[in-house]
């Protein structure tokens, strides 16, 4: 959409002219476009990273969570091309979790070792990130800023690191939850309704790209009411390796309060063509799903990701996604 401006002649004290005024005005509300390399469940593998302006990693960078597996995970990483490389933890990150690390029998010392690396990583490379649950806001340099909602947390399934019961809602505020379900979230941990851009969880949300081998739906409901009320641009995950693909959702008016029906409609899933996407090192939205996307008026849609490069028979067979995102400049 073209910004408007009027050009209405009045006596101005300013030097300025009124068509420069005019210029500057419609410069500064013109978003930036960003692109976006979103990954996930890498599981060791050092995949090749096309440049991008932004690095998401949605968490599973190693396969066991051990000292050694996390400093060649973020040694990759920190090579790749992108002035922001953000990732967070998975299921797979089992030395992260302090509390179930030492329930099921690790150190301390190792949980500190850990948390070590990831900090000499984050100060000795520029851009680099690790973040905690929660949100977070970053500035580019070409001045586009997004504020990003983190979490590496997913429903309990078997016995692994940053799970919770599916009776309980870490994600939302108290009168989005259902009777059933227990409240549980805190400052942190509960997605803000507004001011959101980018959610990035380590696992999906209900029903979207969420399948798994027996064909059971394995995200999280609580957090589908969470994404239908906050309404980002952009949520990004992976765990659920079967789920991999895009798929962008649209909003109805019941959508707002976050309870009963989601108001969440699912648009039909993109097509991924994967020899294409080998070729090119990485999957895209069709031209007429992205100009639709990024031609948006009012934020009535966001882009669902699964970006599990681990593969149905856990092979680093899928390619992270790039993905564009307008984001407006900070003033």
């Amino acid at each position: 959409m073209t910004a408007q401006c009027s050009l209405k002649r009045t006596r101005n004290p300013s030097p300025v002219s009124s068509t420069k005024r005019c210029r500057l005005e419609n410069e500064a509300e013109a978003p930036e476009t960003v692109k976006f390399l979103i990954l996930s469940d890498t599981h060791d593998a050092a995949i090749t990273l096309p440049p991008s302006d932004v690095l998401l990693h949605c968490g599973d960078l190693t396969e066991d969570g051990s000292p050694t597996s996390l400093k060649a995970a973020l040694a990759h990483l920190s090579k790749a091309k992108a002035e922001l490389k953000l990732f967070i933890a998975g299921n797979h990150e089992i030395s992260f979790d302090k509390n179930y690390y030492l329930s099921e029998g690790g150190s301390l010392s190792t949980h500190e070792e850990s948390l070590t690396i990831i900090s000499d990583y984050e100060a000795s490379t520029p851009g680099l990130h690790f973040l905690k649950e929660g949100t977070h806001t970053f500035t580019l340099k070409s001045g586009a800023t997004f504020t990003i909602y983190a979490s590496p947390y997913t429903p309990r399934y078997g016995s692994s690191a940053f799970q919770y019961p599916s009776g309980k809602d870490r994600f939302n505020y108290e009168e989005s939850t259902p009777k059933w379900a227990k409240n549980v979230g805190t400052e942190k941990s509960r997605i803000p309704t507004t001011g959101i851009d980018i959610v990035m969880t380590h696992g999906p949300a209900q029903y979207i790209l969420d399948k798994t081998a027996d064909n059971r739906s394995a995200g999280c409901e609580h957090l589908s009411r969470a994404i239908a009320r906050s309404k980002p641009l952009l949520h990004c995950f992976g765990h659920v390796h079967r789920g991999y693909g895009a798929q962008r959702i649209e909003y109805d008016d019941d959508s707002a309060s976050g309870t009963g029906d989601d108001g969440i409609k699912p648009l039909p899933q993109e097509f991924v063509g994967k020899n294409q996407a080998r070729r090119k090192g990485f999957s895209s939205l069709s031209p007429g799903a992205k100009e639709s996307f990024l031609g948006q008026r009012e934020r009535r849609q966001t882009l669902m990701v699964n970006a599990a490069v681990m593969d149905s028979e856990n092979e680093p067979g899928n390619m992270p996604w790039l993905v564009e995102l307008d984001l407006a400049k900070k003033v």
